[in-house]
């Protein structure tokens, strides 16, 4: 009985570990084809402004299609770093510009938002690929940017000082890193970002749609 319980679990891991497999593969596949050849992955950063903008919005119109077909899950990062290898970092940031420009800038903001908005996105890619399952996700991304922004833009702020100051400055800082903060400055955005993230999606569908002939096979 023990055995036959045993043998059950060792079937079902290898049918998991085969599926993985088989939904990595169709992965790499799809997403190389957004890139039109792994050279192109390769010398991404020597790409004109035009091509990683096509690629960027072709990447997320993919990211749609995966998630639609549930093949997005929690190892995709792994997935996409074994893809673009040295150039993860770099690749990612730029995949990521257009989809922040769209939603800060929608929102009026720029600078250290932008950075560290890019920087949280770049180095949690399970983030950017929950925000695509859930736009509230994205939202609080969002708001954690602006908390961290505003706290550095607090931190070089230049012509005061003194101990008042710099007690002023120690307390605004503590809380703008609290979650209450962040989730109080997320529950006011929320329905405008996510509009903003369905519009940019739809957009980046839409040129997918159009792209899908140049990019298959």
């Amino acid at each position: 009985m023990i055995e036959k319980k045993i043998r059950k679990q060792i079937l079902e891991i290898k049918e998991k570990k085969e599926k993985l497999l088989i939904e990595e593969k169709i992965i790499k596949s799809r997403i190389i084809s957004i890139f039109e050849s792994e050279d192109n992955i390769k010398n991404f950063s020597s790409l004109s402004k035009q091509k990683k903008e096509k690629i960027a919005f072709a990447f997320y119109g993919e990211l749609n299609r995966l998630n639609e077909s549930n093949l997005i899950n929690e190892g995709f990062g792994d997935i996409l770093a074994k893809i673009f290898g040295n150039s993860f970092s770099g690749i990612l940031e730029g995949l990521i510009e257009p989809l922040v420009d769209s939603i800060l800038g929608g929102l009026g903001l720029s600078g250290y938002f932008k950075k560290f908005l890019v920087s949280i996105l770049t180095t949690n890619p399970a983030k950017l690929v929950s925000a695509f399952k859930d736009c509230r996700v994205m939202t609080e991304l969002v708001a954690e940017s602006i908390s961290e922004a505003l706290f550095m833009m607090m931190q070089e702020e230049k012509g005061f000082g003194g101990t008042g100051y710099n007690m002023l400055r120690n307390i605004l800082g503590k809380t703008f890193k609290e979650s209450q903060f962040i989730t109080s400055i997320s529950d006011s955005l929320e329905n405008f970002v996510c509009e903003l993230f369905s519009k940019f999606t739809g957009k980046a569908t839409q040129v997918y749609n159009k792209l899908k002939p140049a990019t298959s096979g």
